[in-house]
């Protein structure tokens, strides 16, 4: 019987390797499927050993059968450094036909506490697109000095020719930042919005009653993160009051937003909340402090002032879109929210007063070209934002006369060239 099932499973095997033979390295098939894997390496950052795991490889006999997936060496030393020339080829192609390039620049530091700085360009295409492409990220090591990333933004723009381009610099408030700007003799240099919103806003959250409050209220959220009875006695009450089962948020210190995040949903909870503080089914830890009358006067208060703030920063957290002719519209909307008001809190009325101070005449230097920036676009273009006309008639005749002068240069152009 062995002899038999040996005799007959033979032909079998040989139908199978038949049918399935291995794809040739160098058929179109194989390579399309090599750079394809590069390709997703690349483009979802996952590491080199993806191509070694079990599930990964599972799917891709699932899909080919006949594919044989190299090892990660191949995709290291050849496929990834091929795939980054052919990009960095057409990225420098569309850049060499763009008019004008803006460029932004930030440094961060990894989880490995490793210090980078990423390079962002920004552009038209012919098509009327606009287009963004990282052009360099890469360790920096050396002190983080206006001066030293001055010669690195110098570097970057004659590296990919764009210093002839007149580009125009995006970075935050840093000093450091200001100055490389400087160092490297680029205008205009337009700081960050959503950063200087941020600052603003960390120095109005920062008014002594508010940070005690947001103190209260964290301690809280901290204690329900880490505790599952609390948790589950709040879910208990979550159905009870028939409200949503919503986990409280907890902010993270470098993202204003986050604060009035985790208010906002402390008090669509706080029914909820402070019920399960007082269920003796948990048991309560000795610094969890208590909230006031006052406490909650005041945080329904902080969430209408600076709601607009936030609506103002999501707006601003556009991709696709180019966002300056946003910046005068919103300064003049967040000038009004933030002017005093007899009806205020005192608490209330000493934040306005601390954004104001902070955000009030961060743009002054740059104010005419933001003003010509929302008149390009048409939703803003009759500057309703502005109340005083005189300012509106100058802008409007400034950028009138400009506008004549540069269809004479196109008609002058036009002439020496026939």
């Amino acid at each position: 019987m062995a002899t038999v099932a040996a005799s007959t499973s033979t032909p079998a095997q040989s139908i199978s390797t038949f049918f399935h033979a291995p794809l040739a390295t160098n058929s179109a098939r194989s390579k399309a499927i090599t750079e394809a894997i590069a390709f997703f390496i690349c483009k979802d950052i996952q590491p080199y050993s993806v191509v070694e795991n079990e599930g990964f490889q599972y799917l891709l006999h699932i899909l080919e059968p006949r594919y044989h997936i190299p090892n990660r060496k191949l995709f290291t030393d050849k496929e990834i450094p091929l795939l980054y020339e052919k990009v960095r080829h057409e990225i420098a192609k569309s850049l060499s036909n763009a008019k004008r390039v803006a460029i932004t620049v930030d440094g961060w530091t990894s989880r490995a506490t490793d210090s980078y700085v990423t390079v962002t360009a920004h552009y038209i295409d012919e098509e009327w697109v606009l287009q963004n492409h990282v052009l360099q990220t890469r360790p920096f090591n050396e002190a983080h000095t206006g001066n030293n990333l001055g010669l690195l933004l110098k570097d970057v723009c004659c590296t990919w020719n764009i210093a002839d381009k007149n580009p125009a610099l995006v970075t935050d408030n840093a000093k450091n930042m200001l100055l490389a700007g400087v160092r490297a003799e680029i205008n205009p240099h337009v700081r960050c919005i959503a950063h200087t919103l941020n600052l603003a806003s960390q120095k109005s959250l920062k008014v002594d009653r508010v940070s005690e409050l947001l103190v209260k209220v964290r301690k809280i959220t901290t204690f329900f993160h880490r505790s599952p009875q609390a948790t589950e006695v709040l879910r208990e009450m979550q159905a009870q009051l028939h409200m949503p089962n919503h986990k409280l948020i907890h902010d993270v210190p470098t993202r204003w937003n986050s604060s009035l995040d985790m208010l906002e949903r402390f008090w669509e909870q706080q029914p909820a909340v402070l019920n399960t503080l007082l269920s003796r089914k948990i048991k309560r830890g000795e610094g969890l402090a208590s909230l006031t009358e006052e406490d909650m006067t005041l945080i329904p208060e902080v969430i209408k002032l600076m709601s607009p703030l936030k609506v103002a920063t999501t707006l601003l957290s556009e991709e696709k879109h180019p966002t300056i002719s946003m910046i005068s519209p919103i300064q003049a909307k967040l000038q009004k929210h933030f002017q005093p008001d007899e009806s205020d809190l005192l608490e209330i009325s000493v934040m306005k007063e601390r954004f104001r101070q902070d955000f009030d005449g961060r743009y002054t230097y740059l104010q005419d070209l933001l003003y010509y920036a929302a008149v390009l676009d048409p939703r803003f273009k009759d500057l309703a934002f502005l109340e005083d006309h005189g300012t509106k008639d100058m802008v409007f005749t400034k950028l009138t006369a400009e506008v004549v002068m540069m269809e004479e240069e196109v008609r002058i152009y036009s002439i020496n060239r026939s």
